[in-house]
């Protein structure tokens, strides 16, 4: 073990100066969702949005290509909710969600580079199930802001409202909703002229009480409610004139009524607009926004219908879509409109995001490639034929990547949200087989495909539970396969599939078989893994023998081996990822010797060169796996050494599963993502440590090793952001009052990886703490 982490350390004091590649996103852009998606004011043709996960993306080409300019480092699960530019366009403000955690919290970026300028923590992290359910800044002081919680107290579900004056320093509690008959809050907002007054859009207690508008001109101190008996969410001030202001009621109970408000005296009295809806399962509207280019230009996004008035609110339009269908518009949840192009609108729904050139009246779908995946990917690589299938909707798409082309295969409409989910596994040793398995009622059934996905044919149902964890196919007769469903395992023989020949493996412990390795010459040779232990058979399962030698660093119980995996150069070569590390045998597997000794997920070696192997950690939460986060460990010798690409680098991508195609001095990493699809990162496999990814031969850090300070000099870059990492990835520090004279005076001994972040580019560079 030692001996991995020293060969790992001198490798890193021996790396030159360098930076790494931009990850590319290829999943197929008629699925893409991207949520809040708002025009730039300052810039011609620049959009911002945020995905469904934990990044917040930029266009500077009218949302053709994006690029991430924050990622979340997810040390808690969470996603980015309610994005919004503000200040003149100059910076961002989202909410971090992630429940029952101190990891809530609101968030302010510079719209420009993602740089991170304020952070209002949540003010009651003490609670279970807390989050943070909607905000406000007051724009001419961000210091000050109101953040709506909710959690659960005793049996009731509990609505607590904070306000702060300080940046989140100290936070005072404005609304408490047990003091207030129950009633839930759905939405704050601070008078833009005034911080004192505050709207809380109230919604309905558990016992059906109604709530209302509440207002305060005191920060809070007091209340009163106005236009009683409904309840509220959307609130949306006129750009030009505050006072002037709309104001939409939320779901339906009992007496209520669907109205839209207007008033013309900042909030002291309203009136309804007279508009007719049409009615549907909610009635409830979402969201209201007046064109800052032409206030007389209002949208608002009922659940059902976009109401358009260009006179001030004098006349409506309604577009009224009679159908629940997310493929069209359905429940809308924001509209921004284009400064620099009339009618020019992006109106993000439930599902999908619009965009309308004619001011709202007809929609077409926002493409983008930012997918939400299942997460699961697979692959076949072999010479000119190369193929991916990653999932979606519960099926999967086939690339094709020498032609560019897709098909998807079982995908569920989005209005059926019931029925199995399919992922696919594909035969490393033929082209176009692909193998599913899925549950139907009391069976589950195992499929198999020749032709990509288009058709199936069933070769073994059961009463068992046949989730594929893995499975490897004979290379000296294609038609043997194994299959682990976890517990259990299976071998089949294909030969004729109408009628395959299943029979069950006697497996010798009751630990989850994660590995399968069939011996290239003879295939009644077979080494599984289960749990923490190697086995190997002769007699394709008749009787096992413990191959376990070397790997007494996994302890039972807590380790797991989580792959294994041939050398397709070298058939006596094997090696495993586990949650200790990677260990590798010369022998078939008879013994191991530790290479590496941190957590990985999956492990290859490479095709095409020797001594290339790529390792992969994907993101965990250490709720079902350790947790970890996604990263790439390489090495062009055998082992001996290794470099990683860490979570940083890989912009904290939320991936489940991998798969990577080899070149002779590079190779793709291909992600299953959960928000960004199909992600691709390259990277370079020439003589490790003498190679520079980004062109960063002008960007230094000294001195080098440090002490107590460094400074970055990058010529005629301009830095606009320096944050640490340990060599795994982890943040350590982000340097915000000064990039020109960083203190790392707190930091232990050791070996970082400094993030250097210019106007056009990021580099990682290595520092040395004495």
């Amino acid at each position: 073990m030692m001996r991995s982490i020293i060969l790992f350390l001198m490798f890193l004091t021996l790396l030159a100066q360098k930076g790494y590649s931009q990850i590319t996103f290829s999943a197929n852009d008629e699925y893409g969702q991207l949520y809040d998606i708002v025009f730039g004011i300052s810039e011609e043709n620049v959009l911002y949005a945020r995905t469904v996960g934990n990044h917040i993306i930029k266009s500077a080409d009218n949302g053709q290509n994006w690029e991430i300019i924050y990622s979340d480092p997810m040390d808690q699960y969470c996603v980015l909710t309610d994005l919004r530019l503000f200040n003149n366009g100059n910076n961002l403000s989202f909410i971090v969600k992630a429940e029952g955690t101190a990891y809530n919290k609101v968030v302010i970026i510079n719209s420009s580079d993602g740089t991170v300028i304020k952070q209002f923590d949540v003010p009651n992290p003490q609670q279970a199930d807390i989050l943070i359910a909607s905000y406000d800044i007051y724009e001419a002081n961000t210091d000050i802001a109101v953040l709506h919680t909710t959690y659960t107290l005793g049996f009731g579900f509990t609505n607590e409202v904070f306000i702060t004056i300080n940046g989140g320093a100290t936070w005072n509690s404005i609304y408490f909703s047990p003091e207030h008959e129950d009633v839930a809050i759905n939405n704050v907002a601070i008078f833009p002229d005034n911080p004192n007054k505050i709207f809380l859009m109230r919604g309905v207690s558990p016992g059906n009480t109604i709530g209302g508008l509440f207002v305060s001109q005191d920060s809070g101190a007091t209340w009163e409610e106005k236009i009683p008996g409904n309840t509220y969410s959307a609130l949306a001030f006129n750009p030009d004139n505050a006072n002037q202001m709309l104001l939409g009621t939320f779901y339906g109970y009992g007496t209520h009524q669907e109205n839209l408000y207007r008033s013309l005296d900042g909030g002291e009295t309203w009136n309804v607009v007279p508009i007719v809806y049409t009615g549907m399962s909610n009635d409830n509207i979402n969201h209201i926004k007046f064109n800052p280019a032409n206030t007389d230009n209002i949208i608002v996004l009922e659940e059902n219908e976009i109401i358009i008035s260009n006179d001030n609110g004098s006349t409506w339009q309604n577009q009224v879509y009679t159908e629940i269908d997310p493929e069209e518009y359905y429940f809308g949840l924001s509209a921004s409109f284009n400064p620099f192009v009339a009618n020019d609108v992006v109106i993000s729904a439930n599902f999908y995001s619009f965009r309308s050139n004619d001011g709202g009246i007809t929609l077409e779908k926002f493409k983008n490639k930012f997918v939400n995946s299942t997460g699961r990917i697979d692959s076949h690589f072999n010479g000119n034929e190369n193929h991916i299938y990653y999932g979606l909707r519960n099926g999967f798409i086939h690339k094709n990547l020498p032609t560019d082309t897709e098909n998807g295969y079982r995908m569920r409409s989005l209005n059926n949200t019931f029925g199995p989910t399919y992922f696919p596994f594909a035969d490393k040793q033929v082209q176009g087989r692909i193998f599913t398995s899925a549950r139907f009622g009391m069976n589950s059934v195992l499929e198999m495909s020749l032709d990509h996905g288009a058709n199936f044919t069933a070769l073994y149902s059961s009463m068992e539970f046949l989730n594929i964890y893995t499975m490897a196919t004979a290379p000296s007769n294609t038609n043997l396969l194994w299959f682990s469903f976890g517990e259990s395992a299976y071998s089949i023989d294909i030969t004729n599939p109408a009628t395959p020949v299943v029979e069950q493996i006697n497996l010798p412990s009751f630990e989850l078989l994660y590995g399968i390795i069939i011996d290239p010459i003879t295939p009644s040779r077979v080494t599984i893994t289960q749990g923490t232990d190697v086995y190997i058979t002769d007699n394709a399962g008749l009787s096992w023998t413990t191959s376990s030698t070397g790997l007494e660093a996994l302890v039972a119980g807590q380790d797991m081996i989580l792959e294994a995996t041939i050398n397709p150069l070298d058939e006596n070569e094997y090696m495993l990822a586990t949650t200790k590390g990677i260990f590798i045998s010369q022998n078939k597997g008879e013994t191991w010797l530790q290479l590496f000794d941190e957590h990985v997920d999956r492990v290859h070696f490479s095709d095409v060169t020797p001594g290339h192997i790529i390792a992969i950690n994907h993101y965990s939460d250490g709720y079902l796996y350790p947790q970890s986060t996604v990263r790439i460990i390489s090495s062009t010798d055998g082992g001996q050494n290794w470099e990683i690409v860490p979570g940083a680098a890989l912009e904290y991508l939320n991936a489940s599963s991998s798969t990577v195609r080899f070149f002779e001095d590079n190779a793709e990493v291909y992600f299953g993502t959960f928000d960004a699809g199909l992600a691709r990162f390259n990277i370079d496999l020439s003589t490790l440590g003498t190679h520079d990814y980004s062109n960063g031969q002008n960007i230094s850090i000294f001195p080098n090793p440090a002490s107590n300070y460094f400074s970055v000099h990058t010529e005629n870059y301009g830095l606009t952001g320096v944050t640490i990492f340990s060599i795994s990835g982890q943040l350590m520090l982000q340097a915000k009052d000064t990039l020109d004279h960083i203190d790392i005076s707190n930091l232990e001994s050791g070996i970082y990886l400094v993030k250097i972040e210019t106007g056009s580019k990021t580099y990682f560079k290595r520092l040395l703490k004495l």
